[in-house]
């Protein structure tokens, strides 16, 4: 219809182009509304609502026996609501609806595990109007600037009560809900677009702002992830024992050339050789349980003795001086071995009752001589059981010592030499052992170097789970979480309840948001070994989560890595242990004075305690720390009651 408004002077101006010049004048603000008929062809219904109008234009044929119309409104404010009352009092074709008070809380909305949960109360008072056929619509939206997010919409129907009730008592609705919250939402307003329905007919009400969105407090948590990678079993040094058999043929205690050709005996050489530092070197004689026992002594004793000085020979020529008293060799003689006849004859056709009757023999108090006889008697002489006492005439050494290894420096330089291109991956696999190849790995600290030196490492050593691990952990802190799932599953079907394994697999089931499996994974690493890495990502789990006391409990037992006590401090500022949160916040800027979030928490701990120093000193530390904390904090509804301070404004300038 082209009607419009204008203000001046304290009074409201309505004019209608159709009726040629001004129908309504003098409406002061701030109290009721009154309208006298004039001449025209259309008059307005009229809403004073937190000081703006809201106007519906009728044709004046659809306005009998109306020479009056008004309208009131007011915003009212409690503490933790927003209650909106809207009264209208209209003509007959306005609706006789006088509205409805709804209210919301928590109010500023809060965010925990990444929703918004609220409580909305809608209440008709009686003689309202709200009348049969008749139906109340509130949509919940959250507006912030161009963005609009829908939450749901509340319906109330009178319908649904009886007509005595809404005269005397009204009507009540007390719903429950959860969203969401997306990024856009922050610093948004949650509001009721209402309306009301009668007969068919829509009418429009003014919306309503019921709370702020959003207190995102919950989401300042440190969700650094710690990875695990593998040990490595490298030493500088490498325990070295060494076992040969010196064989002699019967009643012989000289050392037979034909022995210094086995492979053990030669693998002594070579360590010798080497010069290899020797701990402890072992000598047992052994002669078989025939002939006289006097002649057994003797050739026990003297083969011991011959393998004795054959070694003391070969370490003197490769310069083993400081080895060769007679402390340094442990011999003993045994002159009838009766232990290994035992072993041996177990193996044997012979029947099961001489077996015994053998066995009996031996472990009777006969005099040796006169066990020899016995027994050689029951198995049909010497002969008939040569193969069972031919390997019993020896002289069995073991050489205790360590392998010196390369220096650090020098596997550094054999693994740079290879990533430089120098080598190649062969020479990198001959040049390292195993350990000295994976230890080298552990040592890069660039993260793309180590990657290519475990892949050539998983080149030779592919079935060995440390590599795959380590591979998925280098791959997590790179952001591909598609990639750390590949190699960690091969990882797990070769090393299963392996602590590192399962953390960095949680890992990445927390950034998949998959929140449930990622507990139980890292659950499971700190049951399998008890790592602060694994109690640190599970308290991040468990905040994310809102289950803040666990959290706390978590980020406890991780109190030694950065980010620790910051996150206990945010738990319990979360679940509302104000005194915890500010000692826990105070150990982190005590670990490190320049945790600009820490000092920033510590400034939520003031406001939500009244304590403006608190709030204050840490505010302006927090900022001078991290600048951008102040437009932060300008906007954060933590501060909305200390936000016009001057105080406050003084501490986002430091």
């Amino acid at each position: 219809m082209g009607a419009s408004l204008r203000y001046s002077a304290g009074a409201v101006h309505f004019a209608d182009p159709d009726s040629g010049g001004e129908l309504l004048t003098a409406l002061e603000l701030y109290k009721p509304v009154k309208f006298q008929k004039r001449a025209g062809k259309a008059l307005a219904c009229l809403t004073y609502f937190d000081r703006r109008l809201y106007v519906k234009c009728l044709p004046l044929r659809r306005m009998k026996n109306a020479p009056t119309m008004r309208a009131t409104a007011y915003y009212k404010r409690t503490a933790g609501v927003v209650g909106l009352l809207l009264s209208l009092t209209l003509l007959t074709n306005c609706a006789k609806f006088k509205g409805a008070t709804v209210t919301v809380n928590p109010n500023p909305l809060e965010v925990h595990a990444d929703s918004v949960r609220y409580t909305g109360k809608v209440v008709i008072p009686p003689k309202s109007g709200f009348r049969p056929k008749s139906t109340y619509t509130g949509k919940l939206v959250i507006k912030n600037g161009n963005q609009r997010y829908d939450i749901r919409t509340i319906t109330i129907s009178a319908d649904q009560y009886p007509k005595k009730q809404l005269k005397k008592e009204g009507a009540t609705l007390t719903t429950q809900g959860t969203f969401a919250f997306q990024e856009g939402m922050d610093g948004g307003m949650l509001v009721a677009e209402n309306s009301y329905e009668r007969k068919g007919k829509n009418f429009d009400l003014p919306d309503f702002d019921l709370a702020p969105c959003c207190i995102t407090t919950s989401r300042l948590v440190d969700a650094r992830p710690y990875v695990l990678f593998e040990q490595h079993t490298y030493t500088s040094r490498r325990d070295i024992t060494l076992e040969a058999i010196f064989q002699f043929p019967q009643n012989v205690y000289l050392i037979q050339p034909t022995e210094y050709e086995r492979q053990s005996i030669k693998d002594i050489v070579e360590f010798l050789k080497k010069k290899y530092p020797a701990t402890s070197v072992t000598l047992a004689g052994y002669a078989s349980p025939e002939g006289r026992f006097r002649r057994n002594q003797f050739l026990s004793l003297n083969r011991y003795k011959e393998v004795q000085k054959w070694l003391i020979e070969q370490m003197r020529n490769e310069g083993y001086k400081e080895y060769l008293d007679s402390t340094f060799f442990k011999v003993s003689a045994t002159p009838q071995d009766w232990e290994g006849f035992k072993q041996n004859l177990a193996q044997t056709s012979l029947p099961e009752n001489v077996k015994q009757q053998v066995i009996q023999v031996i472990a009777s108090n006969m005099s040796p001589d006169a066990k020899e006889q016995k027994v050689m008697q029951l198995v049909g002489g010497p002969k008939e059981v040569e193969f069972i006492l031919a390997p019993l005439r020896r002289t069995h050494v073991r050489l205790q010592g360590f392998s010196g290894r390369y220096t650090d420096a020098q596997i550094d330089s054999i693994a740079n030499a290879f990533l430089s291109g120098a080598i190649s991956q062969e020479a990198l696999h001959n040049a390292l052992q195993q350990e000295e190849l994976y230890f080298a790995t552990t040592r890069q600290t660039d993260p793309m170097r180590r990657e290519r030196l475990l892949k050539a490492y998983s080149a030779k050593y592919g079935q060995d789970h440390r590599a795959l691990n380590d591979l998925g952990a280098l791959a997590i802190q790179a952001g591909r979480f598609d990639e750390a799932a590949d190699y960690l599953n091969s990882a797990n079907r070769l090393s299963s309840n392996n602590p590192a394994i399962l953390n960095n697999l949680g890992l990445v089931y927390a950034a998949r948001r998959e929140y449930a499996q990622a507990a139980q994974n890292f659950q499971a690493s700190y049951a399998a070994r008890p790592t602060p890495e694994a109690a640190f990502n599970l308290g991040v789990i468990y905040e994310k989560t809102a289950q803040y006391a666990a959290a706390a409990e978590a980020f406890n037992n991780a109190a030694d890595l950065p980010g620790a006590h910051y996150n206990a401090g945010l738990s319990r500022l979360l679940m509302n242990d104000l005194a915890g949160a500010k000692v826990a916040l105070e150990k982190a800027v005590q670990q490190d004075p320049n945790n600009a979030m820490a000092y920033y928490v510590l400034a939520i701990v003031g406001a939500r305690s009244a304590d403006n120093n608190l709030l204050i000193t840490n505010l302006r530390r927090a900022i001078q720390n991290d600048r951008n904390l102040a437009q932060k904090a300008q906007k954060d509804l933590e501060f909305r009651k200390q936000r016009d301070s001057a105080e406050f404004k003084a501490a986002l300038n430091p």
